[in-house]
């Protein structure tokens, strides 16, 4: 079967400068990244090659180039494939791409690379068959895919497998079509029937009597050609048919995919190469639904015989293990750009800023510590890195109430388990060139060497006499780069505002129940959202500081 190894845009859509998209050997391609910044126009580039439509028919509208501009040429999609091979009268040839591709010119705008380098604008059905692509889009169509709408539905495509799966046998084809005759004569036995087939047929023939050829009517219940399209796939509930109309649209998704995944496991090395392009699987699904698509997506890729390619806003659907199909896209000067790393990219960006990291390890080091939470810093636009779950819940307060709204801003503030997780966590996200603001305190209990936290400020860049003041420091710093809370968030936020933060501490104490040794991100939530911050004080200017480095940050 076919598979599809890159693919590469330039001058479509929102892509400018060539992007390209390595596919993973086992695994699905995870698209991520803010929205408006172009991934859907990924995707369907990809399926304008592969899909359904024939590619050489394709011809480019203004808002299909890039700016809208049609001058930006050439506009260009190649699909590199492997065991894709093209029949001819001496052979046949290895195909190493499709491109579809506008110059301006006269030149034909789809074509096949053969192995050796050459173009040939001859793509045969037979050919292209052998990889394609199968969109489903964000509005979920299960009832164009069930049906027989077009030869490149699910349904068709099956049943044109079972159809030369069944005709492969003589002696069965006659079989099925000597007991299909007793079931037309069955029909033909009802009157009603039987008057309804006489006249349908009588005004056919009157109505067709100035063609050159004559239209016939066969309610005959089998031949070679037509049996498959009879049947139907329908939903059952509780024992009853349903219409697909009447499925939610999280059960048509559920549905689509085991559709694909059982498509590919009764043809695998049989059917075409197949690849399945899923717009937004998490949408309608909840969070737990999400988690058991997401884990279903990522088996049927790596053992189906199909490959995936996503586009996500959901953290369920990434997998550190599968970081070589993860591709964050973002948006720069108005173009589409892709950030896409393999094992040994990110374990040498990684070693760059002091960390011991090998390919053979480096995936496995993260996967170990990920967290979905954690995961979610791949859809925000900035990230603050902190502790644990005290400062990732009263910091977004103090945020938005000193004029930064961290929702609005897509600035994520993501905590990481422990002072010793944020070098590692930094240096993953700095990686992908996401902008990350590490915060952590001088409590030396998790600590007591100052490993951890000199392990940070050494990926940052800051040398030996500086780590040495600002890790012993009791006060609250903030640096362009980093932020450290004293000797712990508490003392620091006690000390910056006074008796009235320990007040509130207390009252939030008595009265929800809510008890320091067990409950202190609540407490610190609880204040946050009371505290009054008072125009010209000491406090304030020192969270609008903290504000500004945040909203300053950079890579």
């Amino acid at each position: 079967m076919g598979r599809v190894t890159k693919l590469s845009i330039k001058n479509y859509k929102s892509i400018h400068e060539r992007v390209d998209l390595a596919f993973p050997e086992a695994g699905p391609l995870v698209i991520v990244g803010p929205n408006n910044t172009g991934k859907s126009n990924l995707m369907r580039a990809l399926e304008l090659v592969l899909g359904e439509s024939w590619p050489g028919s394709y011809q480019p509208e203004d808002h299909d180039f890039f700016g809208r501009d049609p001058s930006n040429l050439p506009l260009e999609i190649v699909v590199e494939v492997e065991d894709v091979l093209h029949g001819h009268k001496y052979g046949t040839t290895a195909v190493k791409a499709f491109i579809v591709r506008h110059t301006g010119g006269d030149d034909r705008p789809y074509c096949m690379v053969m192995n050796d380098g050459a173009e040939n604008t001859y793509v045969s059905n037979e050919t292209r068959d052998q990889c394609r692509s199968i969109l489903i889009g964000a509005d979920r169509r299960l009832s164009y895919q069930l049906g027989y709408s077009s030869k490149f539905t699910f349904l068709s495509k099956l049943m044109k497998q079972f159809h030369q799966s069944l005709t492969e046998d003589k002696d069965r084809v006659k079989g099925l079509k000597d007991k299909f005759e007793e079931i037309r004569q069955s029909f033909e036995g009802i009157k009603e029937f039987s008057v309804f087939t006489d006249e349908l047929q009588k005004q056919m023939d009157d109505f067709s009597r100035n063609l050159e050829y004559r239209l016939e009517v066969d309610f005959s219940a089998y031949d070679p050609s037509n049996y498959f399209r009879s049947l139907r796939v329908q939903p059952v509930q509780d024992g009853e048919v349903r219409t697909l109309e009447e499925l939610g649209t999280g059960q048509e998704q559920v549905l689509a995919l085991s559709f694909a995944y059982a498509y590919a496991k009764a043809f695998h090395g049989k059917a075409e190469g197949l690849v399945l392009i899923i717009e937004e699987p998490e949408a309608h699904l909840h969070p737990l639904a999400q988690q058991w698509v997401s884990r279903k997506v990522h088996e049927f890729a790596k053992t189906g015989g199909i490959q995936v390619a996503i586009t996500t806003h959901s953290p369920a659907f990434l997998n550190v293990l599968n970081l070589e199909g993860l591709v964050l896209v973002g948006k720069e000067n108005g173009a589409t750009r892709v950030k896409q790393l393999s094992k040994e990219a990110l374990s040498e960006a990684c070693a760059k800023t002091g960390a011991k990291a090998t390919p053979d390890t480096i995936l496995p080091f993260y996967a170990a510590a990920a967290t979905q939470e954690i995961l979610s810093g791949f859809f925000a636009r900035k990230i603050v890195l902190v502790e644990g779950p005290t400062e990732a819940l009263a910091l977004p307060i103090y945020l938005e109430r000193t004029g930064l709204n961290p929702l609005k801003e897509g600035i994520a503030v993501i905590p990481v388990h422990g002072v010793g997780n944020l070098a590692k966590w930094w240096r993953f996200f700095a990686a992908y060139s996401i902008p990350t603001y590490p915060i952590f305190d001088n409590d030396a209990k998790d600590d007591a060497d100052q490993k951890k936290r000199s392990d940070l400020l050494t990926a940052l860049g800051i040398d030996a006499k500086t780590q040495a003041k600002l890790l012993s420091s009791t006060e609250w710093i903030i640096q362009s780069n980093v932020a450290i809370f004293g000797k712990n968030f508490e003392e620091c936020l006690r000390s910056v505002f006074g008796d009235k933060y320990q007040a509130l501490e207390k009252e939030a104490q008595d009265r929800f129940g809510l008890f320091p040794e067990r409950s202190k991100p609540l407490i610190a939530r609880n204040v946050a959202e009371r505290i009054s911050v008072d125009a010209g004080s000491n406090h304030e200017k020192k969270l609008k500081e903290f504000c500004s480095a945040v909203d300053a940050m950079k890579i």
